[in-house]
């Protein structure tokens, strides 16, 4: 089985770039970060560095505190993509990864809630049950809370299994599932700080849109 989850730092910086722009809400700079083709925006003070969960799975990852892995409820960004180049396993498999060990280990937390949960496609594999020509893919982002010690975080997460829909070609050729998490104190304007993080991801030179874009257009 795929073995992914939101984020392992590897303890190696990712590049930074000095493409800031403002928060939306408390007009502190952002810069963005990027490595194996994946790149966020995040916060100027954040330390940057490499993730990755499982041997394919690469991309980014920020949080105010180094090293470490970012799990819900803590602060902080993690992008990955897993590269279904270099691994022989069925597509069947991230569409069931996506579907359920990622998003569970992102929601499935003691005193973490789900507020809003969007599923803009759900299309089973053939051999999980699903049409005979059906594409295999899953698309879906959602939003909630945490409270642990007395502090609340809000989150968000993005993840996408292309399968063989619309979806394949947008983001990087080759990737099997795209995953974003993004949590941070929960406080005025937190909202829109997680929303802007989130739609900064970059997998090439697509966003979380351009994939809810592409499934939408089909």
């Amino acid at each position: 089985m795929v073995a992914l989850g939101t984020a392992s730092c590897g303890g190696v910086e990712a590049s930074v770039a000095s493409d800031r722009a403002p928060a939306p809400s408390e007009g502190s700079a952002f810069t963005r970060i990027s490595a194996f083709g994946v790149s966020a925006l995040v916060p100027e003070d954040w330390v940057a560095q490499q993730a990755g969960d499982a041997a394919y799975s690469v991309g980014v990852a920020a949080s105010p505190q180094p090293a470490g892995a970012m799990t819900i409820p803590e602060q902080g960004l993690v992008a990955t993509r897993f590269d279904a180049t270099e691994v022989g396993i069925p597509s069947d498999l991230y569409y069931l990864a996506a579907k359920g060990p990622v998003i569970q280990r992102v929601t499935d937390r003691a005193r973490c809630t789900v507020t809003q949960q969007r599923v803009f496609v759900d299309h089973a594999p053939a051999a999980l049950a699903g049409g005979r020509r059906s594409p295999g893919d899953f698309v879906a982002q959602a939003t909630g809370t945490c409270g642990r010690e007395g502090a609340v975080t809000r989150w968000s997460y993005f993840v996408a299994a292309p399968g063989y829909g619309p979806a394949r070609g947008t983001g990087i050729p080759g990737s099997g599932l795209y995953l974003i998490v993004v949590s941070t104190p929960k406080a005025t304007g937190a909202g829109h700080t997680l929303a802007h993080m989130l739609r900064s991801v970059r997998f090439g030179d697509d966003s979380a849109r351009d994939f809810v874009q592409a499934v939408r257009a089909a």
